[in-house]
């Protein structure tokens, strides 16, 4: 995820949102990054992104740069758009990957933009659950998995159900928190170990602030 610059709104309207959301197309394309979901808000956006290459960095790099050049230049604005490099966490399937499908779908809800996920036209919530046609970029398959094996039909129903039934709890402090990695304490020690295979000089200190 990412916020404007000092928290100052970066998406003033539809074509705003129109625009950043097909240049994620590009990325996840140009990039071979799988996008499970999205959702744009007013002042930042979610995604969640599997790549499957070493490249998120320069994929977001990418994103944000586009982004702020195109924003800049249609609202004759100069200077940074984004405030400093995106936030990032490494989430474990499973009960982790639900709750953070289930935090990014409700993010208008909580902000009282809308009573239910799906009446917001920026997220893929209403895509995901069979209620919008899917972008052809969403990994609607991939999200679903999450949630069984199933027709996806049977699926969409269990997302929405969750989704629905939603009780905020310790996950939801965490995916908000600078956690890097969101796990339980297997997991968190197996990534620890390949990034430090992969780069002594890692500390896990967590992304950079946003």
């Amino acid at each position: 995820m990412a916020r404007g610059n000092g928290r100052m709104a970066i998406f003033l309207d539809d074509q705003d949102c129109r625009q950043f959301i097909d240049l994620l197309r590009e990325i996840v394309e140009d990039f071979a990054v799988e996008c499970w979901n999205y959702c744009v808000m007013t002042n930042h956006y979610h995604a969640t992104l599997r790549p499957e290459l070493p490249n998120i960095s320069e994929a977001m790099q990418h994103l944000h740069s586009r982004y702020a050049q195109w924003w800049n230049w249609r609202h004759e604005k100069v200077g940074h758009v984004f405030q400093g490099r995106f936030k990032a966490q490494i989430v474990q399937r499973d009960e982790y990957a639900l709750v953070l499908s289930r935090y990014v779908a409700l993010n208008p809800v909580r902000a009282q933009l809308v009573d239910r996920p799906q009446e917001w036209p920026w997220s893929s919530y209403a895509a995901l659950i069979g209620e919008r046609p899917a972008p052809s970029f969403l990994a609607v398959d991939a999200a679903l998995a999450l949630f069984g094996t199933e027709d996806r039909s049977t699926l969409q129903k269990r997302f929405a159900a969750f989704v629905c039934a939603s009780t905020e709890n310790e996950t939801d402090n965490r995916i908000r928190s600078n956690d890097r990695v969101l796990g339980d304490a297997a997991f968190k020690a197996l990534v620890r170990g390949n990034l430090l295979r992969h780069d002594p000089g890692s500390n896990d200190s967590g992304p950079t602030a946003e």
